[in-house]
C-alpha cells in the first residue's frame, strides 16, 4: 500500500530562464523556472500498490485497495499540493456510498502523510496537480533553482 517512497516522476517539462552551467558541468542555475511533471497512473499504481485512475470529478481520482477483510475497496480521493514538494490524497468517499469506519481510518492512516516526489531540483516549488485522463500534472515554479545529476542514477 502507501509508502513514504518518494513517487516516480514519468515526463518533466521545463522552461528555463536565463540557465548558466557551473565550472564543473556538474552544476546548473536558472534565474527562474516553469515546469510540469508528469505522473503516469500507472506508475502512481506500482509505487503506492494501489490501483489509481481518473475518477471524474474535479482535483480527484479514483483508489482501488485490495483490504485482507474488506475485500477491494474503491473509494475516491481528493489529490492536491501539500509542503515540501509533496502531493496529498485526502477527503475518502466510497464508490457505492459511505465508507465503513474501519476502511475509513486504514485509508486515512496509509495517507497520513503527503508522498514526496522523486528526483525534484533544489528552489522547484510544488504549485498544484491536476488529474488528467493518463496520470497527473505536478506544476513547480521556482527562482535561483539549481540542477544537479542525480546521484541514485551514477
Amino acid at each position: 500500500m502507501a509508502s513514504s517512497a518518494p513517487l516516480p516522476v514519468t515526463k518533466l517539462t521545463v522552461g528555463l530562464d536565463d540557465l548558466k552551467t557551473s565550472g564543473d558541468a556538474n552544476e546548473a542555475h536558472a534565474r527562474a523556472v516553469d515546469a510540469t511533471a508528469y505522473l503516469s497512473y500507472e506508475n502512481l499504481t506500482e509505487a503506492l500498490g494501489a490501483e489509481i485512475s481518473q475518477e471524474g470529478g474535479p482535483g480527484r481520482v479514483s483508489v482501488e485497495i485490495d483490504f485482507p477483510l474488506a475485500g477491494e475497496v474503491a473509494v475516491s480521493t481528493t489529490v492536491s499540493a501539500a509542503f515540501s514538494n509533496r502531493i496529498a490524497f485526502t477527503e475518502f468517499r466510497g464508490a457505492q456510498g459511505q465508507l465503513p469506519a474501519p476502511v475509513r481510518t486504514l485509508l486515512e492512516t496509509i495517507f497520513a502523510e503527503p508522498i514526496p516526489l522523486r528526483n525534484i531540483p533544489e528552489g522547484l516549488r510544488l504549485r498544484s496537480v491536476t488529474p488528467t485522463a493518463d496520470g497527473l500534472d505536478a506544476h513547480f515554479t521556482g527562482q535561483a533553482v539549481t540542477f544537479r545529476p542525480d546521484p541514485s542514477s551514477a
